[in-house]
């Protein structure tokens, strides 16, 4: 009796009431003094000197079942997972009720004889004895039981093996939604209101700009009065710019060659950095800071306890089979029907068995040494069990296929019970094995999958039986050192491959689906869809080429000298000096150790290209546009050109540059890279486009000087017909003559006023309900084998990821009161940690399933029967049941070393608890419990918002119980207890997404607002811009939301570069215009549009335009999305409100006349008038003298 009472202690120690209860029944049937008033022996056992029971009936009352059932149903057994009476029922397992309970006592391998109960509720008169010789009146045994929730402090529960214990769950708060007016939400109520006001305002102000003679219209000149202290500065700094850049340009072009050998040298030595480069193709060094709350979690996890293990994982669901109903008496008398699903057709259940197998023999070679999974794999009872953890099925039959074939010969009924028998109690060794090969229990809601209906959690007792697929899990052994993977990676590359075989055509597959991957799976198709994509990357940069070369060139009136006007050399020196300045940068930081990223030959070239070529545009039509003056040189020429364009290109470089290097300041390591190359690559770039492209400018502008060829120098083409030196682009003269006047016509610039303001609120009221994350299945390759494993898994799998509690080392666990604050066992703290999170669990928006968790804070130690069960420990080393602290290590390390065996051991630590407490010393070489962790489940996550909520439940419900032990604990005050599972590195951004996009946007945003301030000193030019920014960039996240784009670190870094471009579409134009002499805000508006206008549309808005389309095709999913229609919506947007919204905002409230400018050019005009008149009259006296 001792023994059998050790075992069940093993089982429900947790909950004394229930233990209590179930001991009545032992204790009462051997050594009840009245006991054959509830027993009645049937049959008797004889030898020739003794005679003994065989058999007997115990008459029992329901009451006293029944209430010991309901003591005992909710304890729960953390050493294998599952309920205690789930193991104490046998084979009815999940099944079990009081019958069947009280039952498989009296009736299994360990039971001293066959005890059969009969429930009773009455006394019953006349009953023969078993020699029916006498009769007997039986009285059913009933004996008081205790609850187990009572108020007695030796015997009560606690809720996580006793609901009654449970106090009431608190209502789960309403979601703090934005208040509504009608069916609108309130901001976008809000923002109608100020749509229909503001659209009232423009529509009133737009009589008023058609009256010229009032003061302040659009129309009014306003070069009257005497310049302001601002004016004069922004002239002077204006000025300086433009002289020193002229007299620099002046010089750069009367010596091309030199500049440009000076500076490729520099850009050269740079470029040898990216030899150094590293590049960042770990997702959790591309996605988490270092800094981060998950990484360091990861990092402390990964540093105490092995890695999360490499996960290999095929999914099957069958074909070509049908529904199937087996009618089963899981108890005399009682008959079910159960309707199996298809994947659990005896047949279909064969082919899997010899695909795992095959896949249990593959072998991969590693440096021509074989590899196997033997190799390899997780054992988590060895050396007692050599085999493989693999969670499926068919270990049910130990993966033996003899086995299985045994039952199956039986019958389908039989095959069907042992289904049934093993589903309810896996653990169970008899009347049915149902350990798989390595040792331990094959869990269903691991090996099954489709028997969830829609809601469903696996702690509502799922149907098994009605599973529509079926998974193998192996387990891979991970490491820290990442040098010691090559034996796992070179079997998971050989696993991989043989599925690509299977899938493609195998006989074996014939009526299976299969999904699968490895862990080296996800890895390996990224690089792969990187390979695919280079080649779409390079026709869109080879098509912007093309362009370039195309449009630089300017379409001449006479088509004999077509060759000479093109500009293709000119183009391809341009072109290529962009993607020198990214090279460049790549190399400093290569130097400088910073590593890169995947948006290194995405994103930076785009963005860098973007600028560049702006910047050759504006350059070389506006050296195209002004005419040589009469008596100067192509130098002079090329210096004044550069001395016109370079404050506006100098003004948005500055801009850009410190808005990317501003960026540098981001945690987020994708933001982080992207900022700091793309800043020092703009940097570079400005240099270059100042030296050797203007350098190339010169030559190109002498060869067009001697009438040579473009490309063949050698050949010399026919003179020009007129005198006329320069001609103007054709889309400059559109601008001009067509798209400026219309544009800004009154009609036309109101209609646009309420156009722009409409889309901007409206994009403002979608913006906060941008979803916020990256599905998985987006980085993948449309013909991935991985997006068929993502679905499969979103539509079979049944539990979430695993979730570890971990404690950090330094808690006192030998003092019982510190115990207390911790573990779930009789005498802990009803408020204790893993109470706190039974109770999480019981909440729906906690996403916690506690069903399937392993405590390893729970120590076996603190709960002994020392009346029942053997041990080498004295009953004075116990205090109340617990071992006195001075022994609690010393017998801690045997425990979780020690593999369970025999029935005196069933529960032994290693398995379930080796891994999880690490056992330290100190510096007296006394030994102590250092960090640990205590593992559940999360429930399904499918989308990243679960992916989020629950690591943010969890975040929450970590911190509180770090402020509990903290508060409580009297020798471990700075204990911290945190959450880790591996997706937290991953999903952590998404709790700060919003917080992460207003400090980069806003940083971004006022960065460029500083810079035009301070490189022009015109107040009004830098609001403009700063405006017009922030529209582009809330439209674009308005087309995010509809366009199905959500927020995370590729499209941020996405917005923050749109910040940048958008500088691009917004400071020319708008320099241009505050620098125009025009004498009203129209007139400046116009000219701004047509010269600086024509530039930007030929130059940053058809170039990004031709090579983004090209993006449309890309395999990526990730390319279609998030770069080409991100890209796309940035020029579209950019363009729009460069080219159509800014003209118009700047003919209505632009910046006024620059007095000091319009001053000085009269000055200039008058001067030149009265030259002209001088020699006009001097020629006329001569004539006369003549």
């Amino acid at each position: 009796m001792a023994t059998n009472f050790g075992q069940l202690d093993t089982f429900v120690n947790r909950c004394p009431a229930c233990m209590s209860n179930i001991k009545k029944n032992f204790c009462y049937f051997t050594c009840h003094p009245r006991h054959s008033t509830f027993l009645l022996p049937t049959e008797l056992y004889e030898t020739e000197t003794t005679t003994s029971v065989f058999s007997t009936d115990f008459y029992i009352h329901p009451d006293y079942t029944d209430n010991t059932f309901n003591s005992c149903k909710n304890v729960y057994s953390p050493d294998v997972n599952m309920p205690a009476l789930e193991i104490l029922c046998g084979s009815a397992g999940r099944d079990c009720t009081p019958e069947k309970l009280f039952s498989y006592f009296g009736n299994n391998e360990f039971a001293p004889f066959n005890i059969t109960y009969v429930w009773a509720s009455d006394d019953i008169e006349g009953m023969d004895n078993i020699w029916h010789n006498d009769t007997l009146k039986v009285h059913p045994f009933d004996v008081s039981t205790t609850p187990c929730n009572t108020s007695d402090p030796q015997m009560h529960c606690l809720c996580s093996d006793c609901r009654s214990s449970c106090p009431p769950l608190p209502e789960t708060p309403p979601e703090n939604g934005m208040g509504k007016v009608g069916s609108l939400d309130a901001l976008s109520f809000s923002l109608l209101i100020v749509y229909c006001v503001a659209g009232v305002a423009i529509v009133t102000a737009a009589c008023y700009w058609s009256r010229p003679a009032l003061k302040g219209s659009p129309s009014v000149p306003d070069n009257t009065g005497n310049p302001d202290c601002f004016e004069k500065l922004s002239a002077k700094l204006e000025k300086s710019i433009r002289r020193t850049f002229s007299v620099f340009g002046r010089f750069v072009a009367k010596h091309p060659f030199v500049f440009i050998v000076v500076s490729l040298i520099p850009v050269a030595v740079l470029s040898i950095g990216i030899m150094y480069l590293k590049l960042t193709t770990d997702p959790v060094e591309l996605w988490a800071s270092p800094t981060s709350k998950s990484r360091k979690d990861k990092d402390y996890f990964d540093s105490h306890f092995a890695p999360f293990y490499r996960t290999t994982q095929v999914i099957i669901t069958p074909k070509n089979y049908d529904w199937f109903n087996i009618t089963l008496e899981p108890s005399p008398g009682a008959f079910k029907t159960y309707r199996f699903g298809p994947a659990l057709n005896e047949t279909f259940l064969q082919e899997v068995m010899t695909l795992q197998n095959e896949i249990d023999n593959l072998i991969g070679n590693m440096d021509g040494e074989n590899v196997t999974l033997s190799d390899v794999c997780i054992k988590p009872l060895a050396p007692q069990y050599d085999d493989c953890l693999i969670q499926s099925v068919v270990n049910y039959w130990q993966n033996d296929p003899q086995a299985l074939q045994q039952d199956i010969d039986k019958g389908i009924n039989e095959y069907a019970r042992r289904l049934i028998s093993c589903f309810n109690n896996p653990v169970q060794l008899s009347p049915d094995n149902c350990l798989g090969s390595y040792g331990g229990p094959v869990f269903p809601y691991t090996a099954l999958g489709g028997f969830l209906k829609d809601d469903d959690l696996i702690s509502d007792s799922p149907n098994y039986w009605e599973s529509t697929a079926l998974v193998i899990t192996i387990l891979l052994a991970n490491h820290n050192d990442k040098s010691k993977l090559g034996p796992a990676l070179a079997w998971e590359e050989r696993f991989l491959e043989y599925m690509k075989e299977v899938v493609s055509g195998s006989e074996l597959t014939v009526n299976m689906d299969i999904a699968y991957n490895a862990e080296r799976g996800i890895e390996d198709e990224l690089m792969r869809e990187s390979m695919n994509d280079v080649l779409t990357i390079l026709i869109s940069y080879i098509i912007m080429f093309a362009y370039v070369a195309i449009a630089l060139g300017n379409v001449s009136s006479e088509c004999r000298r077509l060759f000479i006007e093109s500009k293709i050399m000119l183009a391809l020196g341009g072109v290529t000096i962009v993607m020198i300045s990214v090279f460049a940068s790549l190399g400093f930081y290569g130097f400088a150790g910073v590593p890169a990223t995947l948006f290194r030959h995405e994103v930076i070239p785009f963005l860098v290209l973007a600028v560049g070529v702006d910047n050759i545009f504006i350059l070389v039509q506006t050296w195209q546009r002004e005419p040589r003056q009469e008596g100067e040189t192509v130098e002079d020429h090329v210096g004044r050109v550069v001395g016109k364009v370079a404050p506006s290109m100098l003004l948005s470089t500055c801009a850009e540059a410190l808005c990317f290097f501003l960026g540098g300041l981001s945690d987020m390591p994708a933001v982080y890279a992207f900022a700091l190359y793309a800043a020092l690559a703009l940097v570079i770039d400005f240099f270059l486009q100042m030296t050797c492209f203007v350098a190339l400018l010169s030559l190109d502008a002498r060869r067009v000087e001697s009438n040579r060829w473009d490309i063949c120098c050698c050949v010399e083409g026919e003179k020009k017909s007129s005198a006329k030196s320069q001609e103007s682009t054709v889309c400059f003269k559109i601008f001009e003559q067509v798209y400026a006047p219309f544009l800004l016509k009154d009609l036309v610039r109101m209609i646009v006023s309420l156009l722009f303001l409409g889309v901007f609120l409206m994009s403002l009221a979608f913006t906060p309900k941008l979803a916020v994350g990256l599905e998985q299945d987006l980085s993948m390759p449309e013909d991935s084998f991985v997006l068929k494993y993502f679905k499969y898994l979103s539509d079979y799998l049944s539990v979430g990821p695993p979730v570890y509690f971990v404690m950090t080392e330094g808690y006192n666990f030998s003092d019982i009161e510190e115990q207390n604050l911790v573990c779930q066992v009789s005498g802990c703290n009803d408020d204790s940690i893993l109470q706190q999170i039974f109770i999480s669990s019981l909440k729906p928006e906690a996403l916690l399933l506690w069903g399937c968790e392993k405590s390893s804070l729970f120590l076996p130690l603190a709960q002994t029967d020392i009346n029942t069960a053997t041990t080498c420990m004295q009953p004075d080393d116990f205090v109340n049941g617990r071992p006195h602290p001075y022994l609690f290590m010393r017998h801690l390390e045997d425990y979780l070393s020690d593999n369970p065996h025999g029935v005196l051991c069933a529960s032994a630590g290693h398995p379930a608890y080796g891994d999880a407490v690490k056992l330290l010393e100190d510096s007296s070489g006394e030994s102590y419990v250092g960090a640990n962790y205590f593992m559940a489940y999360h429930s399904i996550l499918k989308t990243s918002v679960d992916f989020t909520n629950a690591m943010d439940y969890a975040y929450q419900l970590s911190a509180s119980i770090t402020e509990y032990l903290q508060s409580n604990s009297q020798f471990s005050p700075n204990v911290e207890v945190f959450p880790y599972s591996i997706f937290y590195v991953y999903y952590e951004q998404y709790l700060t997404m919003w917080e992460d996009v207003g400090v980069s946007l806003g940083v971004s945003v006022a960065s460029v607002f500083a810079v035009m301030f301070l490189l022009t000193f015109d107040l009004t030019s830098s609001l403009i811009i700063l405006l017009t920014i922030v529209m582009i960039v809330v439209d674009m996240m308005g087309m995010m939301y509809w366009w199905n784009i959500s927020l995370n670190a590729v499209s941020l870094v996405n917005l923050v570069m749109a910040v940048g471009i958008s500088v691009e579409f917004c400071s020319h134009v708008t320099h241009a215009c505050a620098t125009s002499v025009q004498p009203t805000r129209l007139l400046r508006a116009q000219e701004a549009l047509s010269t600086m206008g024509s530039s930007v549309l030929s130059g940053i808005t058809l170039t990004k335009f031709g090579g983004i389309i090209v993006l449309g095709f890309a395999q990526s999913q990730i390319f279609r999305v998030f770069y080409f229609r991100m890209y796309l919506g940035m020029v579209i947007i950019g363009a729009a409100h460069g080219l159509v919204f800014l003209p118009v905002l700047l003919s209505l409230c632009g910046p006024k006349l620059n007095r000091v400018l319009a001053n000085e050019k009269r000055e200039k005009e008058s001067s030149a008038a009265k030259e002209k008149h001088g020699e006009a009259n001097i020629g006329f006296q001569s004539d006369l003298h003549l």
